[in-house]
């Protein structure tokens, strides 16, 4: 005879998650608790410790941040567009962004997205190409354009309108934390000196409101046009950082899994001991 087995893992339940001395201090980026609910076949001879290590697995689950839910991490696109800089045929422009400080218990930053901001560009002949990557930092430079940390897959920039590079499928990218990179574009293959890309820019230096602790996006771009980087300084002193964001996601230690899964088969235990007493007592 078979019986509906309904697994409820209830993180949220105060009464269990004070019995149990859960403490626990999340990254700004990772959801709260979730309450996840499993409902299957099984025979009645099933034994507790399966019923006991999916529910380890379930609260596993339901405490790990979420990779799914990344986090700008920083970001100027909420700044005022003031200003649109070319990138032609051949150049390659970069801006350098710093990674704040790990939240305690985490071990590394991901790279989950660049978000660029854009306008419609110029000329009238074949689209070339364009290219987004990050560099590393060489000395407050942007490095070797011939090793990127790694080259971001998108769509070209060819309307008004804000566009999302992201690493190759099947890689991650780390970000080691409290250390400069540099988001560059490439253009290249573009038909005439009248056709250009065009990157929005703000004149206001800052960061937006809710960007990570320590994260941050430099002041000034660079140029590269075949001969090497070359900072863009105005005469008047006017910044015109252009205008992205960057979304990360912080990676907890591997030992925190382990632990996880420990509470959530404490958790589960308290339960189900619960359960059955209850059960006992209406019998």
């Amino acid at each position: 005879m078979n019986e509906t087995l309904t697994v409820y893992v209830m993180c949220r339940d105060d009464e269990i998650w004070s019995r149990i001395n859960l403490t626990r201090t999340f990254a700004e980026s990772t959801p709260p608790p979730r309450v996840y609910r499993l409902k299957t076949d099984r025979p009645r001879r099933t034994g507790q410790g399966l019923k006991l290590t999916l529910a380890g697995l379930l609260t596993a689950l339901a405490l790990q941040p979420d990779a799914a839910a990344q986090s700008v991490a920083v970001s100027n696109l909420g700044q005022s567009w003031e200003w649109d800089l070319p990138l032609y045929n051949g150049e390659s422009t970069a801006i350098q962004f710093t990674v704040g400080p790990l939240p305690e218990g985490l071990t590394d930053w991901t790279l989950n997205k660049i978000t660029g901001s854009f306008s419609e560009p110029q000329g009238q002949g074949t689209p070339g190409s364009f290219e987004a990557s990050i560099l590393r930092d060489t000395f407050g430079a942007p490095g070797s354009l011939d090793s990127p940390l790694t080259v971001l897959s998108g769509d070209q920039p060819r309307t008004i309108r804000e566009y999302e590079f992201v690493p190759p499928a099947g890689t991650t990218v780390f970000l080691e934390p409290e250390t400069s990179y540099w988001l560059t574009y490439t253009s290249a293959g573009l038909p005439s000196e009248d056709d250009f890309y065009i990157l929005r820019a703000t004149d206001v230096p800052n960061e937006d409101a809710g960007s990570l602790q320590g994260w941050s996006i430099g002041d000034d771009h660079w140029y590269h046009m075949g001969e090497g980087w070359v900072e863009v300084v105005d005469p008047n002193g006017l910044r015109l950082p252009y205008q992205f964001s960057v979304s990360a996601v912080a990676v907890p230690e591997p030992s925190e899994y382990a632990l996880f899964f420990a509470l959530g088969l404490g958790a589960f235990a308290l339960w189900h001991r619960r359960r059955q007493a209850g059960q006992r007592a209406a019998a």
